[in-house]
């Protein structure tokens, strides 16, 4: 009798645990909509208040409030575009040799379209998590270019210079991951204008590589002496601007 009662229990156990972590995990991806949702909606109302028209201001007002490394302009619409992957953690049902917690994730596309004399509206759909691999890798190698750029000292703050840093094994232009597009000094700022890339080499239809682009501007403060000061800051700007 022992075995047939610890085969039950431990098959009840797990279908107990399987069916609490679904309910966890669904009451997860909930919250996450809903912060997509309040995010949305603060950011129509930061673009409905912004006294600013120009598609690079506007474009700031939606990475201050959604983050989004990737996000395109459609001047005729009047349209702004941007991916995000949104995750939390979730505390699993323990059950035997299985414990800890798990990363729910979940792709979300922001759209805004203001009409004339009208606010701006939004909408937000889920898309497949491979609709936000190249907002996400985006995301990383802007990280990584901040990084490089704010530990460079300022006599090789040049275009080539950059480009240097950025693609150290020198690449072919298909393959770049950063393209530096121009690189300026006013004072005690730099800023360069950088196309950052994702290259899907597989091709999202099994034929030509996928290729998503985005323009950031980034900004330094340097040291008058030559040396290195301040963070290095980064936002995207509209692709007419690369």
């Amino acid at each position: 009798m022992i075995p047939f009662v610890l085969v039950g229990y431990f098959w009840f156990t797990f279908w107990h645990a399987g069916r609490e972590n679904e309910r966890r995990e669904q009451a997860a991806f909930e919250a996450l909509l809903r912060r997509a949702h309040d995010a949305a909606d603060r950011t129509a109302d930061a673009l409905t208040r912004s006294r600013d028209t120009g598609a690079d201001a506007l474009m700031g007002v939606i990475w201050e409030h959604t983050g989004s490394p990737v996000i395109s302009h459609d001047e005729e619409r009047r349209a702004f575009t941007a991916v995000a992957d949104r995750s939390t953690l979730v505390e699993q049902e323990p059950v035997p040799l299985v414990s800890g917690p798990v990363m729910v994730q979940r792709c979300f596309t922001y759209t805004y379209v203001r009409r004339p004399d009208a606010e701006w509206t939004w909408r937000v759909t889920e898309r497949d998590r491979e609709a936000c691999r190249a907002s996400g890798e985006i995301g990383d190698s802007v990280f990584f270019a901040r990084v490089r750029m704010r530990a460079m000292e300022v006599g090789s703050l040049t275009r080539a210079g950059l480009q240097r840093v950025l693609e150290p094994d020198g690449r072919p232009f298909e393959e770049r991951r950063f393209v530096v597009r121009r690189v300026d000094r006013a004072g005690q700022t730099v800023v360069a204008l950088v196309l950052a890339r994702y290259v899907d080499r597989y091709g999202t239809s099994g034929d030509e590589p996928g290729v998503v682009e985005q323009c950031y501007r980034f900004t330094r403060a340097v040291d008058p002496d030559g040396g290195v000061e301040g963070r290095v800051t980064a936002a995207p700007v509209a692709a007419a601007g690369c």
